[in-house]
């Protein structure tokens, strides 16, 4: 077949149609739509609406309760009302005397002693000794923030039984108020009635005591004698 026998390109091309095939819109459709759409979009308005007063009212209550809520229960903002290692409450004219706080003790005696004492103070048999009733924890205030400073290691009697074991010195990570708190809730819980302990008496022992490790019952009672009534 000779060239002029060959059909050209143009013959065999077929013919663009400007209408959208099964694939799409054509060009003009699409702009046809956007219109319409455009068209059917609400415009906005102007006027008064209701809800964003509202939710302006309800944030700026919230904000004068939580203000009026923080100032009655927040105790002026004294850090010191919050603050376990508090060692001291401040008055208007500076530090006053160093004032036992129960509900401070309980918190520390839990955290850091009813494990082995209980938190009902009996302890467990042959381990730990009762703090309930015990005289190792009435008359002389000394023995017991030794015991709690530098821990008691070995057997000791208490009310007619023995018990074997070992307190920690849990004492030497505390602060004095700490201390103070946890011997005064020991010695006045569970029936106790002996007096109270101060932050300035335990930094008075701590002081006396130097580097001390464990103390023994008999150390302990050489030093300190348990009271007789």
């Amino acid at each position: 077949m000779n060239d002029s026998q060959r059909p050209n390109d143009r013959q065999r091309r077929p013919r663009a149609s400007n209408n959208a095939g099964s694939e799409g819109f054509s060009d003009g459709r699409l702009v046809e739509v956007h219109n319409q759409l455009a068209l059917d979009k609400e415009e906005p308005s102007e006027g008064f609406a209701l809800l964003p007063v509202i939710i302006v009212f309800l944030f700026c209550g919230f904000g004068f309760w939580a203000g009026l809520y923080l100032t009655r229960n927040a105790d002026s903002f004294n850090p010191g009302s919050f603050d376990l290692d508090a060692p001291r409450a401040l008055a208007d004219n500076g530090p006053r005397e160093f004032e036992p706080d129960p509900v401070k003790g309980e918190k520390l005696f839990v955290m850091n002693c009813a494990s082995c004492h209980q938190a009902t103070g009996l302890g467990l048999p042959g381990a730990f000794p009762p703090l309930a009733g015990s005289p190792w924890v009435a008359g002389n205030e000394d023995r017991m923030i030794k015991i709690i400073i530098g821990g008691l290691a070995g057997e000791l009697e208490v009310k007619g039984a023995k018990y074997i074991g070992a307190m920690p010195n849990i004492g030497a990570n505390l602060k004095d108020a700490q201390v103070a708190h946890i011997a005064t809730y020991v010695r006045q819980a569970w029936g106790n009635t002996a007096g109270p302990v101060t932050d300035a008496k335990v930094a008075e022992i701590r002081k006396a005591m130097g580097v001390h490790g464990s103390y023994s019952p008999a150390e302990i009672l050489q030093a300190h004698p348990l009271e007789t009534k």
